[in-house]
């Protein structure tokens, strides 16, 4: 089924770029394509490609590369999908070995609502997982960087909606995965407990989240980053950065009383952070519209 997929998706990387936007669009794909990697050169480090958060989504159709996420190191084989995002602590390679090939297909999404939602993907994956070819989300997958490929998505709506489209497949099956999956209760006790505190001021920690997951903080720790790809301190930063986004855009809160309802007790750090991770002070973020 690899096969005839990787016969079906045109060659080629696709960056997509539409300067004209009339409205703000939360899911938003910034590049699709279909690749062959033959040289280990292809080396890529997930804290080391900017400061923009964004999603990724790549099946190996065949050949086989390497993944490293949180404490988690894997081969990744046909029929499999990378599940990341960034920036976090991860890294994907081609090993350098005599004929190694690494066929996959890929796309990149970035947006608020991409950023909000892409949580529970990971939660009920992991970094990486194995899917069907049949499956909803990688038929829309490679439709998608088909289309993009052929010339055939023209506006930002298009790639918009293609986007939103492919976001509710991955959901989907994260929904239907969820029940079956170990551990999911207890990790998603400690997510709802640390979404209900976020507001506080420092607000919840790892040793709270562990609490609420009912585990110790070392076996919560492991769990959960094998899960997310990231550390619970690290995925706590980026929910809060995340909600001050939300509420930059949606509002007009004074950036004080932002920084408190994300859990920033001092303005400040809440700025150097927000500027930390986005690339931009919070002002300049309102302002831009990005």
């Amino acid at each position: 089924m690899s096969g005839r997929l990787s016969r079906k998706i045109p060659v080629g990387a696709c960056p997509l770029f539409f300067p004209a936007r009339t409205a703000p669009l939360h899911a938003m794909a910034s590049g699709l394509g279909h690749m062959t990697e033959t040289s280990p050169a292809y080396d890529w480090h997930g804290l080391k490609r900017g400061r923009s958060e964004f999603v990724l989504f790549q099946y190996t159709l065949a050949g086989r590369g390497r993944l490293r996420a949180g404490d988690r190191e894997c081969e990744v084989t046909p029929g499999t999908a990378m599940l990341l995002h960034f920036p976090a602590h991860n890294r994907y390679w081609l090993p350098a070995a005599a004929g190694a090939s690494w066929e996959f297909f890929y796309l990149c999404l970035h947006g608020l609502e991409v950023m909000r939602l892409w949580p529970r993907v990971e939660q009920a994956h992991g970094p990486l997982a194995e899917i069907a070819p049949d499956a909803e989300p990688v038929r829309l997958g490679a439709e998608f960087v088909t289309a993009a490929l052929e010339g055939q998505v023209t506006s930002a709506f298009e790639a918009s909606a293609w986007s939103y489209r492919w976001l509710m497949a991955m959901l989907a099956l994260a929904s239907a995965r969820e029940s079956h999956a170990p551990h999911a209760a207890a990790l998603e006790r400690a997510r709802r407990y640390a979404e209900e505190h976020l507001a506080e001021a420092p607000g919840p920690g790892v040793e709270e989240m562990a609490r609420a997951a009912g585990m110790s903080r070392f076996h919560f720790t492991r769990l959960f980053t094998a899960q997310f790809g990231a550390p619970p301190g690290e995925w706590l930063l980026g929910r809060r950065i995340r909600e001050a986004a939300r509420l930059l855009r949606g509002t007009e809160l004074p950036l004080k009383e932002i920084a408190m309802r994300c859990g920033f007790r001092e303005p400040g750090y809440f700025g150097r952070m927000f500027h930390e991770k986005t690339g931009q002070p919070p002002g300049s973020f309102r302002k831009s519209g990005v």
